[in-house]
């Protein structure tokens, strides 16, 4: 259905070359299958496009890997050879030269960039403006054109689509396909296929693939169920079982836990990492398995003189606490008895040092690049 969804929205490239440079937001929670989506649906219609002879490229870029659009359009422009010149070029520089090689060549492209929010959160709005305005800049007929594809991961995706200015999001309007969580019973038929294909008949027990289903079912995401069962057999054969149990899934759920966490933590802004980071050196030296939120945002403060940032103010600091909470990287509760007056207590769902450990490392990486 989705796919079917794509091909309608983009069918005029083929259609009516050189027309339209249609913009879509592909959003959707971890493991839904967003990439994977677009991916397939690129490569399959660049095929079509070619055997209907029209002339148009899919490339697809994840901007948190990528680290920059800079790097991400110097990888677009060797698609197509062309030359960067040794002087130093501003992003929107190369973005005009990756339009003039498509024009020459006659192509147009269909663009994919996967977690945009990274690059929202790292460079703001204008890498999407100038991709959106770029058809303002071009003869209505004339190839050349770029239409996108951006994905967007939830729930960081409406605190990024509010950085957007204006006129950008005006733009993108309300061209949006959403992806809806896989109920656990989507999962165990996503499972037993899986099975099927990876494994052994009659090695993995049908408790073992509900239990899986049933798990990843809580957050609807297919890729952690099919970790789950892939870690679970190689429990299985650590322990030279003849048959993938219920247990070992559940072993392989502590494995997988750290491994989400991570995946989440790539995501976040540097100050939320630098909030997070507080929180996770205050749990270590402490005790408790709260502390409150004073005591969190005076050791991030801390955290910003160390790594010379400014600091967020209290009311931006409670929205990034409401987004990691969102994302289960911390837990946050009301405060009982004992405390005076009522404040919202924070504690990990992690090793606190374990997570001190990644998120310096990730901040010193960033300081560096």
């Amino acid at each position: 259905e989705e796919l079917r969804h794509l091909a309608h929205f983009f069918r005029g490239l083929v259609d009516s070359p050189g027309q339209m440079a249609p913009k879509l937001i592909l959003r959707g929670p971890l493991g839904t299958g967003k990439t994977t989506l677009a991916r397939r649906f690129g490569l399959d219609f660049e095929a079509y496009a070619s055997k209907r002879k029209v002339k148009l490229r899919f490339a697809y870029f994840n901007c948190r890997e990528e680290g920059s659009f800079y790097a991400l359009l110097k990888k677009a422009l060797n698609l197509f050879q062309v030359e960067i010149p040794e002087r130093g070029f501003s992003s929107e520089e190369l973005l005009n030269l990756l339009v003039e090689a498509l024009g020459r060549k006659g192509f147009q492209l269909l663009l994919a960039l996967d977690e945009v929010e990274s690059l929202i959160w790292r460079e703001g709005s204008k890498p999407l403006y100038v991709l959106t305005r770029l058809g303002e800049k071009t003869v209505s007929t004339s190839p050349g054109k770029i239409s996108l594809i951006l994905i967007f991961r939830e729930p960081e995706c409406e605190e990024a689509l509010a950085r957007l200015d204006s006129s950008t999001l005006s733009t993108l309007g309300h061209n949006v396909l959403q992806l809806a969580k896989y109920s656990a019973s989507q999962l165990k038929e996503i499972l037993e296929y899986r099975v099927e294909e990876a494994f052994k008949p009659d090695t993995v027990l049908p408790e073992a693939i509900e239990l899986a289903a049933d798990l990843a079912g809580e957050r609807g995401d297919a890729r952690l169920a099919i970790e789950l069962l892939w870690l679970a057999g190689k429990q299985a054969d650590l322990e030279r079982a003849g048959k993938v149990l219920p247990e070992h899934v559940r072993a392989a759920r502590l494995k997988v836990d750290l491994t989400v966490q991570r995946e989440h933590l790539q995501g976040l802004s540097f100050h939320e990492k630098l909030l997070l980071l507080a929180a996770a050196r205050k749990l270590s030296a402490s005790e408790e398995a709260y502390i409150s939120f004073g005591e969190v945002e005076r050791e991030y403060q801390a955290a910003c003189e160390e790594y010379g940032e400014k600091p967020r103010r209290h009311t931006q600091l409670w929205k990034y606490l409401k987004g990691l909470a969102l994302k289960g990287l911390l837990q946050t509760r009301a405060s009982g008895k004992g405390l005076r007056g009522r404040t919202t207590l924070i504690g990990l769902p992690l090793p606190s040092s374990l997570l001190r450990e990644e998120l310096e490392a990730h901040l010193e990486r960033e300081r560096a690049s």
